[in-house]
């Protein structure tokens, strides 16, 4: 697939700057790298040597490129970058970051991304959780805010529309970057998950495999306010209405956290005389509360029910059986949105920025598809 997409808002120049500029950042491109000449990368991608010489232009400019002359363009060590051109920079040079959940797998990959992309442009990060609470999220932006931090990237809260801390940074035009999550009514810099085509991709799986009869499951902080769920369901109910399966509202279930943490939803939920013969999870978590469930209720994972979770979880590759599950990568989330974050903080300006960070369905044992095959292999 090109990088170039030429009814991008974006112009052709950034388009190939951001490109090339995650590639440095997350390692793909490792120091020392020769990259191709400018006649060779605008043949490659069918643009003007102009258009390259400026994104070049600009990866010099950050320090995350050297032009040696005579020799070619290279990727500079990082222990080179944080010092270059020390005098084009902010005086601070510190994000922060608001994460979700301190125990959370997928809050430490994107503080992973986060960490090791602003450290290689010689930024400091200081972060805090927010644990999903209003009051301490508006508490830790002015915090951060008050402690000198230039610009910010945020994980939303869930199950909200509209939020007044965030709103308020917006209209203060203080540099802020969304993550995972977004608000549709807000004009703002966001890096999420393809979400809508992951769970896509899980759902037409799973039809393809013969089910016809599959539900989607969300938990009760997942409403579908909150974007990533959202878009998970508009992915399934799109896959459904391609292959020509009705949407069936009795097929969505919602679980709720009672007083012991525990639920009973997905027994009720399988426990039906016409349930589902397939799920989509929106997360790992309830998927393995499905499985759970099914295990109460003596129902065999895939044979009489085909499973598939969302985030890939280290732990799924662990479970009995092993889950099918929709892989994202908050690390380069991460890397995004400190790209992005940077461009703002040294004021570089354009249009919003909308990316969403691609996603890869992970194929194991609870979809039933080894199983599919081997049947397949024997006829």
């Amino acid at each position: 697939m090109s990088i170039i997409n030429r009814d991008n808002d974006e112009t052709l120049s950034d388009q190939l700057t951001s490109y090339y500029r995650v590639k440095i950042l997350d390692g793909s491109l490792p120091a020392g790298t020769r990259l191709p000449t400018e006649l060779e990368l605008a043949e490659k991608y069918s643009i003007s040597r102009g258009t390259v010489r400026q994104a070049m232009t600009a990866l010099v400019s950050e320090g995350l490129l050297d032009r040696v002359q005579g020799r070619g363009t290279f990727v500079r060590p990082i222990s080179e970058r944080a010092n270059h051109s020390k005098e084009k920079l902010p005086e601070s040079k510190r994000i922060g970051l608001l994460l979700s959940y301190a125990g959370s797998e997928l809050d430490l990959d994107i503080l992973r991304g986060v960490e090791y992309a602003a450290k290689s442009r010689g930024y400091q990060v200081s972060f805090a959780y927010t644990e999903e609470s209003a009051e301490q999220q508006t508490h830790d932006i002015n915090h951060l805010l008050a402690d000198g931090v230039a610009g910010l990237i945020i994980y939303p809260l869930s199950d909200i529309t509209y939020d007044e801390a965030i709103w308020g940074l917006k209209a203060k035009g203080i540099p802020f970057v969304l993550i995972d999550r977004y608000f549709p009514d807000l004009d703002s810099d966001y890096v999420v998950s393809d979400n809508f085509g992951g769970a896509y991709r899980s759902t037409e799986h799973l039809i393809i495999l013969g089910h016809s009869r599959i539900g989607f499951c969300y938990w009760h902080l997942g409403t579908f306010a909150t974007t990533s769920v959202r878009d998970r369901l508009n992915g399934y109910r799109r896959a459904l209405e391609e292959y020509g399966l009705p949407f069936d509202e009795t097929l969505l279930c919602k679980r709720t956290k009672s007083s012991n943490g525990e639920s009973d939803a997905y027994i009720d939920f399988l426990s039906q005389p016409n349930r589902p013969d397939a799920i989509v999870a929106s997360h790992d978590n309830e998927a393995l509360q499905i499985l759970k469930a099914a295990q109460q209720l003596d129902l065999d994972i895939p044979e009489d029910l085909a499973l598939v979770g969302f985030d890939n979880l280290r732990l799924t590759a662990h479970t009995h059986p092993l889950l099918t599950t929709v892989s994202q990568s908050c690390r380069d989330i991460g890397l995004r949105a400190v790209e992005i974050i940077i461009q703002r903080i040294e004021g570089h300006g354009g249009n919003v920025r909308h990316v969403e960070v691609p996603t890869n369905l992970v194929v194991r044992e609870s979809c039933g598809a080894k199983k599919h095959i081997r049947t397949t292999l024997k006829e």
